[in-house]
């Protein structure tokens, strides 16, 4: 007998495909730029975003970057931010107490305005205050931009660059900025304090405006009938008789006086005579 071919081996029903069908692979682009989060950059962390997202708020800061040997510098005039006030360890925010001493200070210097001004030049005084703090917040966060990036870039450098120097300005420039804030939010809780203080008066006041708006309500209503002569004339002759009535109380009141005042006299008169006789 000749060579026969071998019959295939029996497929195994539990053995694996070794050739699965071809699946489409699909790309997805994805975009892979750092975003800063916040709209100023304070709280920068380089965090990679997958895709876009649209800008919450435009930033308050429009000014240019800085070079890194203008990190250290201290804005000109009188500062409103501080490195002193300590981080209290329970909220990780400036110390309440300190704060409020700082922000007292600053009053008493007329940096920040008081509250014993009037409406008007307290508005305008405040106006000049943000326009302030803007204004320094601009300057530090310019620096403290160019001192961050300064720290991430020698840290990622392989050769271990030392970062003292940098961490320390980027930790002072933040500790600033986050003053401002602070200081900020605290005048700013200070203002509303004193509005909730108005309030009763702001209601009573309120009370009287409803009463004087309903009564020109009224008014309104009586002039645009059609027969406001005929109610005119009735409520002068009801106004007359109210008049009236209450002069005729008047007369008989002092009539009333003037008969006891009468019957005193006589009764005098008349004792004095029995006493002579």
């Amino acid at each position: 007998m000749g060579n026969q071919p071998s019959n295939p081996a029996p497929s195994n029903s539990n053995s694996a495909d070794p050739y699965p069908p071809s699946r489409q692979v699909v790309t997805i682009p994805l975009q892979r730029d750092p975003t800063r989060e916040g709209a100023s950059g304070l709280h920068y962390s380089g965090r990679v975003y997958a895709n876009e997202y649209n800008t919450l708020s435009s930033s308050i800061c429009t000014g240019g970057k800085v070079s890194p040997d203008k990190i250290n510098e201290v804005m000109s005039g009188t500062n409103i931010s501080t490195t002193t006030i300590r981080i209290d360890p329970a909220t990780k925010r400036l110390d309440r107490s300190q704060l409020a001493s700082y922000v007292e200070g600053l009053v008493d210097k007329n940096v920040i305005p008081g509250n014993k001004l009037e409406y008007d030049a307290l508005t305008i005084a405040d106006k000049s205050f943000y326009d302030a703090i803007q204004r320094e917040y601009c300057f530090y966060e310019a620096r403290y931009v160019a001192a961050l990036t300064q720290f991430i870039g020698l840290v990622a450098t392989p050769n271990g660059a030392d970062t003292t120097s940098a961490l320390n300005s980027t930790v002072t420039l933040n500790t600033r900025l986050n003053t401002l804030l602070e200081i900020l939010n605290y005048v700013s809780n200070i203002r509303a304090s004193a509005v909730n203080n108005r309030v009763p008066q702001m209601t009573d006041a309120n009370k009287q405006l409803q009463t004087a708006i309903k009564k020109l309500q009224e008014q309104k209503k009586l002039l645009q009938t059609g027969d406001l002569r005929i109610r005119t004339q009735e409520e002068m002759m009801r106004y007359s008789a109210e008049k009236s009535r209450a002069m005729n109380i008047q007369i008989m009141f002092f009539v009333a006086l003037n008969v006891v005042a009468l019957g005193t006299i006589i009764t005098v008169y008349k004792s004095m005579k029995g006493a002579s006789v």
